[in-house]
């Protein structure tokens, strides 16, 4: 039914996941975890030192969420790609995309953002 179950080490909250059901992607970082709803929704929890769980609320939704060390990323159902969070070494400093080119995928490192685009090419900041 999608619903999300957490375990281990919940020192800051990250396994506290919301009890709805309905979740389609799960994402786990250094100290929280992203979850993404079938509507396109997300929610976080977890530690929030750095804005990681400040989720850029969009009309139109998400269809992809990665959780990075203390960062994260969410590709919305236009593919533009937001992130929020620590940004240190500018892994939230996303490239701009050329008319016509979407972000098709995204995945957070530890310190680091990849995103595919449409065109096949992928950029990393």
């Amino acid at each position: 039914d999608g619903r999300a179950v957490a375990f281990g080490c919940n020192a800051h909250g990250q396994c506290e996941v919301p009890s709805d059901a309905g979740y389609v992607q799960v994402a786990a970082g250094c100290l929280h975890t992203v979850l993404l709803h079938g509507d396109g929704r997300a929610v976080a929890c977890g530690r929030n030192l750095y804005g990681q769980c400040q989720l850029p609320e969009r009309p139109e939704g998400y269809t992809q969420v990665s959780a990075g060390g203390q960062h994260t990323v969410l590709l919305g159902t236009d593919g533009v790609a937001v992130a929020c969070g620590w940004n240190r070494d500018g892994q939230c400093d996303l490239p701009a995309l050329e008319a016509g080119v979407r972000y098709v995928q995204v995945a957070a490192g530890y310190a680091h953002t990849v995103l595919l685009r449409s065109d096949g090419r992928a950029v990393a900041c």
